[in-house]
């Protein structure tokens, strides 16, 4: 397949003249062509012959390509375009380019000129060459390009290029810095080696959710029925069931001394003869004490407490789960304890309240979605965008760790002074960001013309 030449062109809202001293001056050119670091006129001994130059680019520390180039020839047409054409070349064979030769013009119009270049080259190492070349001629294309809009910005705005490179280039390194630590605190940590930290991290806030749906006890409770009827709620002794409607505790009783209530708590511990209900009986079969199964069956009219008369908070009857652990049970040793069963207790979690056992299937996907977004900083676009969402984001996700725990804030390197810098970064990433010099800018395939 046929290489195509390398073609840009943008529109500048500034003199033709102004555009030729800043394009044919080589201490103005090597300041604004990012193809080459310096450029240095070779003087001329004819006014005929062409101006010839050798220049230099640092590809990288310690790596300095060096060439020659030379002006062939300069005119003008009548309605104001300039052309100047060029051949350039270099000896070394660590350049991809043997030789090449291209020219710029200078296109006149009412509100300025459009500026354009045309150029080619060969390559050398043959088959080789060309392939490799398949990969540096896009680079030197947009490398043109981003030159010519640097430029245009010098000659309209009057920013200086050394500025808009470094604010440039500085944008660039945040974004792939950005890509590197999103894709790696997605992949690593969280999907490949799982750290419990991770895990423990989003258990935590599982943990504060679950709590927030359950109560403080761990379950849901609903004590709407306990003190409200008798059928509500149900008092375990000794394996029997006793409806606190059926105990031997009126209301009435519920304020007076323990001596004129049939079951007082107090008595619980007194001797035998002040209580109703004596030791040697609590050891009798059930149907052998005054609260046996029989006296369950009764009418709520032939018990002490009558349903009508169940008004009082279950922690001010003398009845209550927590005040039936009499003294004589702890005389007694192990006799058996009157526990609360609540009927309309709900151990079971809410179903929406996210488990714990799925932490870790959480971690993976909150890996999946950072190694996206990682990813995103490598599109050309969207840059600014980008550092916006992180300026929001950091503070939320340092206080949702502070908040899952918060004894992460005294160990080294921890995520609170870790994502305090990334914040701070993003700040400026959205600063120099702001109206950067593009290549996208510039017109880079030729209008076919008929």
């Amino acid at each position: 397949m046929k290489k195509k030449p390398i073609y840009v062109e943008v529109d500048i809202l500034a003199p033709i003249e102004e555009a030729w001293t800043y394009t044919q001056n080589p201490k103005l050119h090597e300041q604004w062509d990012l193809r080459f670091t310096s450029i240095t006129y070779i003087e001329k001994k004819s006014v005929e012959e062409p101006q010839r130059f050798t220049y230099e680019t640092k590809v990288m520390p310690g790596v300095v390509v060096r060439g020659w180039g030379e002006s062939r020839g300069e005119h003008q047409k009548k309605d104001g375009t300039k052309t100047s054409s060029l051949h350039f070349g270099t000896p070394q064979k660590i350049s991809p380019i043997a030789e090449g030769r291209g020219y710029w013009q200078y296109i006149p119009h009412d509100k300025g000129l459009t500026f354009l270049t045309q150029y080619d080259y060969d390559v050398r190492y043959g088959k080789l060459g060309k392939l490799l070349d398949a990969m540096f001629r896009p680079i030197m294309g947009w490398a043109t390009a981003l030159s010519f809009d640097v430029l245009k910005r010098w000659l309209e705005k009057g920013e200086n290029p050394a500025s808009q490179y470094r604010r440039f280039f500085l944008t660039i390194f945040i974004s792939i810095l950005f890509c590197i630590i999103w894709v790696y605190h997605g992949l690593v940590p969280k999907i490949i080696v799982q750290h419990p930290t991770e895990v423990m991290l989003v258990e935590n806030i599982l943990e504060k959710d679950l709590q927030s749906e359950l109560g403080p006890s761990g379950y849901r409770v609903e004590l709407s029925g306990v003190g409200v009827g008798p059928s509500e709620t149900e008092l375990e002794q000794s394996g029997y069931r006793v409806k606190s409607s059926e105990t031997d505790v009126r209301p009435s009783g519920i304020g007076k001394e323990p001596s004129e209530t049939g079951l007082g708590l107090s008595g619980i511990g007194k001797e035998p003869s002040e209580t109703e209900l004596w030791p040697s009986e609590i050891k009798k079969g059930p149907s052998e004490t005054e609260l046996g199964p029989s006296g369950i069956e009764k009418e709520p009219s032939e018990t002490g407490l009558w349903p009508s008369e169940i008004n009082s908070e279950p922690s001010r009857t003398e009845g209550g789960p927590s005040e039936f652990r009499s003294r004589s049970s702890e005389t007694e040793g192990e006799s058996s304890k009157i526990k609360l069963n609540l009927s309309k207790t709900t151990a079971k979690p809410n179903e929406d309240a996210l488990s714990w056992n799925n932490a870790n299937k959480i971690v993976i996907w909150i890996g999946i979605a950072e190694i996206l977004f990682g990813l995103c900083w490598l599109l050309p676009r969207g840059k600014r965008l980008l550092f916006g969402a992180q300026i929001i984001v950091f503070p939320f996700l340092t206080i949702g760790a502070l908040l899952a725990d918060i004894t992460i804030a005294t160990a080294p390197f921890n995520p609170v002074t870790f994502n305090l810098a990334l914040w701070v970064l993003s700040i400026i990433g959205f600063i120099i960001s702001k109206d950067m010099p593009s290549a996208r800018r510039c017109i880079r395939k030729r209008e076919e013309t008929t």
